[in-house]
């Protein structure tokens, strides 16, 4: 049996990924209901210098920048805060706003011809939700629904063009976001074209379980069969047919709705099969 990695209510990825870390991850994979936001005035979205600094220096939207220039930025932000499953955006909605996630998790998605609804990413805190580049006069081409609480930072397009225009920083972040933002649509075209569905249904677990063993100890993946489904173009029924196939081979199980991976190394192996190595596509 290869090293294990939980996904459940609060395992200890230290521990877990102590041989296979994030990065290793990272290089393996290279990869509506309307609801009412709660508007948080600028006054609360002060937060204390170590604060400011210790989510500044996560986020890429803000790599460079010193801790001064992240807290006036932040600090000409409106927030807004999310519970969990409501929309933040609606596809259709006309745009004019960045919007950058300060906490939590959301999910972009689209709908398709027939109705099926497809994710396209999942978002942490940190993570540009959307904006960027985009014109007033422009309508967004997905939605944007909170997976748990979150809390959004918003600048009008007008405003954080201004702040680019001061920050060459700033600035060259956010296009190295809309390049990373294309190269990964092509990406997940690549896959979607060459690889197996079970190939596409390991490597959307293993992306979870990076993206989530960032975040600390308190790990938590309440994904449906239905929602890893969408995220990874297949089917309810083929997702629970190969998680069952999978817990048969005993690689994973599921425990309190919560599924539980017990051998990495064969997951990795698993989604490494195709034309191409997993490690050439991207995790983000």
């Amino acid at each position: 049996m290869g090293s294990a990695v939980r996904i459940a209510p609060e395992p200890d990825l230290r521990q877990d990924y102590n041989r296979l870390g994030a990065r290793d991850l990272d290089r393996r994979l290279c990869e509506s209901t309307p609801t009412i936001d709660r508007v948080v005035s600028r006054a609360s979205l002060e937060m204390v210098p170590r604060e400011t600094q210790s989510w500044c220096s996560t986020a890429p939207i803000f790599r460079g920048l010193t801790s001064v220039e992240c807290e006036r930025i932040v600090s000409s932000a409106t927030g807004r805060e999310y519970g969990s499953r409501q929309r933040i955006v609606q596809e259709g909605d006309e745009g004019g706003e960045v919007l950058v996630m300060a906490s939590g998790r959301a999910k972009i998605s689209q709908i398709s011809h027939t109705g099926d609804e497809v994710i396209l990413r999942v978002k942490r805190a940190g993570d540009v939700l959307g904006g960027l580049g985009m014109s007033p006069s422009e309508t967004h081409s997905s939605s944007i629904r909170t997976l748990e609480p979150c809390r959004v930072l918003s600048w009008r397009a007008e405003d954080f063009n201004r702040l680019c225009n001061q920050s060459p920083a700033l600035q060259r972040n956010a296009l190295q976001i809309m390049h990373d933002a294309l190269q990964t649509l092509q990406n997940c075209f690549c896959e979607m074209a060459t690889l197996k569905v079970s190939s596409r249904l390991a490597r959307t677990l293993l992306r979870l379980a990076e993206q989530d063993s960032n975040v600390g100890q308190n790990v938590r993946i309440t994904f449906t069969y239905e929602e890893l489904g969408q995220m990874a173009g297949t089917t309810l029924f083929s997702v629970s047919r190969l998680l069952s196939k999978w817990t048969e081979m005993g690689m994973l199980y599921t425990e309190n709705r919560c599924i539980v991976i017990e051998d990495i190394d064969r997951l990795l192996a698993i989604a490494d099969e195709g034309p191409g190595p997993a490690r050439q596509i991207s995790i983000r």
